[in-house]
């Protein structure tokens, strides 16, 4: 394994990564696209899009209205498909099986995780 994924982090440097409640609204596919899809996401009435790679692990329909967790505070990064404004998170070999980080009921769009 890489080093750098195995190293420490402090406290502070960790607290800088703002982890939000998701609620995906809506998911498209994206056209010539093997592996992403397009989710618009409602954290908390801000309303963003991510571009994800679960295509094959979800159908889209199956997306909408799921509470997922996103990083809130990632820098938008232009791809070849668009223009992601945030991450959200996930498990699994991307390969086999991918499976989203989702939430208990309650828990609202917006709120911080903690």
């Amino acid at each position: 394994m890489d080093n750098q994924k195995n190293s420490e982090i402090d406290f502070e440097y960790f607290s800088k990564i703002d982890l939000r409640v998701a609620e995906i609204v809506n998911a498209e596919e994206i056209e010539d696209a093997d592996k992403l899809v397009r989710l618009t996401v409602d954290i908390g009435g801000n309303i963003r899009e991510i571009l994800a790679g679960i295509k094959k692990a979800y159908p889209l329909e199956d997306l909408i209205g799921r509470h997922i967790i996103v990083v809130a505070n990632l820098k938008p990064r232009k791809m070849r498909f668009g223009t992601s404004e945030g991450m959200l998170l996930a498990v699994g070999d991307e390969d086999k099986e991918i499976f989203l980080l989702t939430v208990d009921s309650g828990a609202k769009p917006g709120m911080q995780v903690k």
